[in-house]
């Protein structure tokens, strides 16, 4: 079996392109807790009426505190070059990609954005995976 060694400029690409990309959910993700908490994303009847207790706010709550949380975390460490920051973001990549499955499970409704934000979740894992190779 051949492994394949990332040179230390490709590391530093990876960590870049990671560093970015975690910062850029994070706003997402924050631009969406703040339309649904603030009434400017309706989701309308069907959906909210699937939401826990039938709550846009704790939706809300719930994607700052399981997407953008965990990707701004992975940011600020990545940015910091923490020696944990690879870390944090395989765990923000499996959270984000775990948001979708449970948000599936819960609105039983598909979005194109599910998709999306499922490749970026392993995208996310994929480069901090790559990042931390030697």
């Amino acid at each position: 079996m051949t492994r394949h060694v990332t040179s230390a400029p490709e590391r530093v690409r990876h960590r870049g392109a990671l560093t970015t990309l975690t910062a850029t959910v994070a706003v997402w993700a924050y631009a969406g807790a703040v339309g649904i908490i603030g009434g400017g994303i309706d989701f309308g009847p069907t959906i909210e009426g699937r939401l826990p207790w039938q709550s846009t706010t704790l939706a809300g709550v719930a994607l700052l505190l399981g997407v953008a949380g965990p990707m701004t975390a992975a940011a600020v460490a990545l940015w910091r070059q923490a020696p944990y920051a690879t870390r944090t973001a395989v765990i923000a990549g499996v959270m984000l990609v775990g948001w979708i499955l449970v948000q599936l499970a819960f609105i039983r409704t598909f979005s194109w954005l599910q998709p999306v934000c499922v490749v970026l979740g392993l995208a996310v894992v994929g480069l901090a995976v790559r990042a931390a190779t030697p």
